[in-house]
């Protein structure tokens, strides 16, 4: 199986014409990111005024950042200032997604530009959602930094039932990763997630090698729809008070 082929079968991006104009509310801004000679990463970054934290918010396998404005923003009452970027090839980035080794080196791109803002590593967390926990993890686990949230993530792509053995390229392998892990580390999960089953979260959790990590298994969550829960937000902002 080719790249593309691979592509296709784990992820379902949304392209943005170059000019399309985001509706940002204050204190949120277009940045882009060099990942590449020729190649940038279209991001948006909350400079919450309230905050010297930094959350980097690593996005699902699907859609574009106007997908996070309209269903994720409610990451912005969680007391840090966040910075959220589209992988290559969804909405106004440029490029196209070429395996594991990539986008842990974008990952790392992102976090060079994070730290170019003026955060020092204490000041800097990770959130994955989804897709996202692999980008998350990877960087938790190869530069300091806060503390690490982990949202439906998944032990490795190809233990997910759906993706299987299909795209070798993006072995992604999130529990392995996980045993050089030293952060504060929050696993949540659905207990009724049928895309990434819970069996996934507690892999994770069980190889995490930080002392510091909470697990928690919310009673009939399913995939994406977490934040919809009353008591989401006091998970999260609990968490990040409690470290």
């Amino acid at each position: 199986m080719n790249i593309v082929n691979e592509n296709n079968v784990i992820f379902e991006p949304i392209k943005l014409a170059p000019d399309y104009e985001f509706n940002l509310p204050e204190h949120l801004e277009e940045v882009l990111i060099a990942v590449e000679p020729g190649i940038n990463l279209n991001g948006i970054f909350f400079d919450n005024p309230a905050s010297e934290s930094l959350l980097i918010y690593f996005q699902g396998n699907a859609k574009n950042l106007q997908n996070w404005l309209d269903n994720h923003n409610m990451s912005m009452e969680w007391n840090h200032s966040i910075l959220v970027v589209d992988y290559r090839g969804f909405g106004k980035s440029d490029g196209v997604l070429g395996g594991q080794s990539q986008m842990y080196s974008d990952a790392e791109k992102i976090y060079e530009y994070a730290k170019s803002l003026g955060y020092d590593d204490d000041q800097i967390s990770f959130y994955g959602y989804s897709m996202g926990s692999a980008m998350a993890t990877y960087l938790a686990s190869k530069v300091k930094a806060k503390a690490l949230v982990l949202e439906s993530a998944y032990s490795s792509i190809a233990e997910i039932g759906i993706f299987g053995d299909k795209a070798p390229s993006y072995k992604l392998d999130n529990k392995e990763i996980v045993k050089s892990v030293n952060i504060p580390t929050l696993v949540i999960h659905g207990d009724l997630d049928d895309i990434i089953t819970p069996d996934h979260a507690h892999r994770i959790y069980n190889n995490l090698s930080t002392r510091d990590k909470e697990l928690i298994m919310l009673a009939g969550g399913g995939h994406g729809d977490l934040r919809s829960r009353p008591e989401y937000k006091e998970i999260i902002t609990g968490f990040f008070n409690r470290i």
